[in-house]
């Protein structure tokens, strides 16, 4: 009995040790949680001498970042890399991930600026087109679009597509209009934010108005003028002004979509 019991015991232990192997190498495997896993390749950047070693590690650590849906910690882990130490084909491979993860992030910006640094453009036009449209580089991007077409009625559709590109708006013409509510909240296209305006400079010019001809001077020039300088310099004009961007990089990303939903059809 007893050379049975030790052959148990020992084939107790050999499946504890095998269980353990198998269990890190599964934690390492491909499946493996990829904050655990960053945080390996974490270890390796602070424990290694080699440069090499620890930009590759880098790179590991931001794809796993990325695995979890953390692009900007991706984006920030790949500015971590000295690009001046890297060949150019691996810098070109290092700054079309930072265009990747950047664009997952949302900052469309940054990721055609990391795209165009990278020289690798040429790789997927129709990205690069519609980044170019987001930026509101018009020309470019119908340039880089046509690039995409394989036949004329496709050039057509892209042809028509921009002869529509959203106009530019500026400062100086949304604080003009903005001295005749709501021609400036139009001009930004917000109609039902104009007309409030509108409707609250009425309030407070009629205010003003009903309190200097009943001689109340002070509740006239003073209060009219504290809720005209409310509604009218607050609320319509510098609003207006601080609006004119937010407005264009909004029609530029509408243009887009529709840019990339037409590119997405070819």
């Amino acid at each position: 009995m007893k050379p049975s019991l030790r052959r148990i015991r020992l084939s107790c232990i050999i499946s504890i040790f095998l269980c353990g192997a198998f269990s890190a190498e599964a934690q390492t495997a491909a499946g493996a949680d990829p904050l655990e896993e960053a945080l390996r390749w974490e270890r390796i950047v602070y424990t290694s001498p080699e440069p090499d070693e620890v930009h590759a590690a880098l790179q590991a650590k931001a794809a796993c970042y990325a695995r979890a849906g953390l692009y900007e910690e991706a984006v920030s882990t790949l500015e971590r890399i000295r690009m001046y130490l890297l060949d150019p084909s691996r810098t070109a491979g290092v700054l079309a991930d930072k265009a990747r993860y950047s664009l997952a992030a949302g900052d469309a910006a940054a990721a055609l600026g990391y795209l165009e640094e990278s020289g690798t453009t040429d790789a997927d036009p129709a990205l690069y087109a519609v980044l170019l449209a987001r930026a509101g580089r018009w020309t470019e991007a119908q340039e880089t679009a046509l690039r995409c077409c394989t036949s004329d009625t496709q050039r057509k559709a892209v042809g028509e597509l921009f002869a529509g590109t959203p106009r530019t708006r500026t400062e100086g013409m949304a604080a003009f209009l903005s001295f005749f509510p709501p021609a400036g909240q139009l001009y930004l296209g917000k109609p039902g934010e104009g007309f409030l305006s509108m409707g609250l400079n009425a309030g407070a010019a009629g205010f003003t108005v009903w309190q200097l001809l009943g001689r109340h001077w002070i509740s006239g020039f003073l209060g009219g003028g504290l809720l005209l300088s409310e509604t009218f310099l607050e609320r319509n004009l510098a609003r207006n002004v601080e609006g004119v961007e937010a407005a264009n990089a909004a029609a530029a990303e509408r243009f887009a979509a529709r840019l990339e939903e037409l590119l997405a059809t070819f």
